[in-house]
């Protein structure tokens, strides 16, 4: 079996997966180096967490439509989801064989789950069981050699891998910073496991 990985990111309303919604999702294909980066509006217009909009950027009375550039930019999510499914299945995989890659990933694996299932589209998810973590695989290879960093945020990864993320916070500049630190972690797993070192 054969895997294509997809680095992925979302910006939320907060930070409870049940209770918040996304409002923007942002995911890389590595098989075709393709980006594509959509805003949805909330399920739920009252649970919305002013810190997560200070954080991402993103502005109340935009979400919740009162704006004509938030009518025009934040999309119905089901019709986001139907989007998101064409996009993907353009790679021909089943579920089981994509990978979502992201820093803290199970953060928004639940959110991604959460939002298919908020949207009656359970049994379309499009993705499986398997992940991988830029930010546990620093933590990984740390524990293995007794030495830790500071931390292991998303900044911190950039810093010590030399990657630019200007827009910080926005699902489709994380999503490609993130992306940037994925491949500099193979280079660096593919040098461990050849000098036995780990």
């Amino acid at each position: 079996m054969g895997y294509i990985i997809y680095v992925a990111d979302c910006e939320t309303t907060g930070l409870d997966a049940h209770k918040n919604d996304i409002i923007e999702v942002s995911f890389y294909r590595t098989s075709d180096e393709q980006q594509k980066t959509w805003c949805m509006h909330p399920f739920d217009m009252e649970n919305i967490d002013d810190v997560a909009l200070k954080i991402n950027g993103h502005k109340r009375e935009d979400i919740t439509l009162k704006t004509a550039e938030g009518k025009a930019r934040y999309k119905i999510p089901a019709d986001v989801l139907v989007e998101i499914e064409n996009w993907v299945l353009e790679d021909g995989c089943t579920a089981e064989e994509r990978v979502l890659c992201g820093q803290n990933i199970p953060f928004d694996r639940e959110f991604f789950q959460s939002t298919w299932k908020k949207a009656g589209s359970a049994e379309t998810y499009p993705f499986g069981r398997r992940y991988m973590d830029t930010m546990m695989f620093d933590f990984y290879v740390d524990f293995a050699r007794g030495e830790f960093s500071e931390g292991y945020s998303l900044k911190n990864l950039c810093k010590k891998y030399g990657v630019k993320n200007d827009a910080a916070h926005t699902a489709a500049a994380d999503t490609l910073a993130c992306k940037e630190v994925f491949f500099k972690q193979l280079v660096l797993m593919k040098e461990l496991l050849a000098s036995h070192k780990l």
